[in-house]
């Protein structure tokens, strides 16, 4: 959440696994290479709202293994003034590749 609110491209790719998926609304979206992850789907989707920041409220680990965990993740989006757009739920699927652990998929019910 620090590298988006940030708006460090190379961060969130730092905390995602490739190929990456992301499940919402009624959209399948996949990314086949850190390359082609950006800010343009999360732009498109706050465009107008006049978004700020994100926080995460809550998690709870609804399943894991040592090389995976599936994540209920509710986070609020803010505007600059601290009004509050909406707060939202989403899945993740957290793997360790290689020693190294990142999201791998996203649902969310944006």
């Amino acid at each position: 959440m620090a590298a988006i609110n940030k708006r460090d491209l190379d961060g969130v790719r730092a905390t995602l696994h490739f190929p990456h998926v992301l499940l919402s609304q009624a959209a399948v979206t996949h990314y086949p290479a850190a390359s082609d992850f950006s800010f343009a789907a999360f732009d498109a989707r706050t465009a107008g709202q006049g978004w700020s920041h994100s926080t995460f409220d809550s998690h709870s680990v609804l399943m894991s293994d040592p090389n995976k965990a599936h994540l209920d993740i509710e986070f609020t989006r803010w505007r600059a003034d601290g009004s509050k757009i909406g707060t939202y739920h989403a899945m993740y699927i957290v793997i360790r590749i290689d020693g190294r652990w990142g999201i791998q998929a996203r649902s969310s019910q944006l």
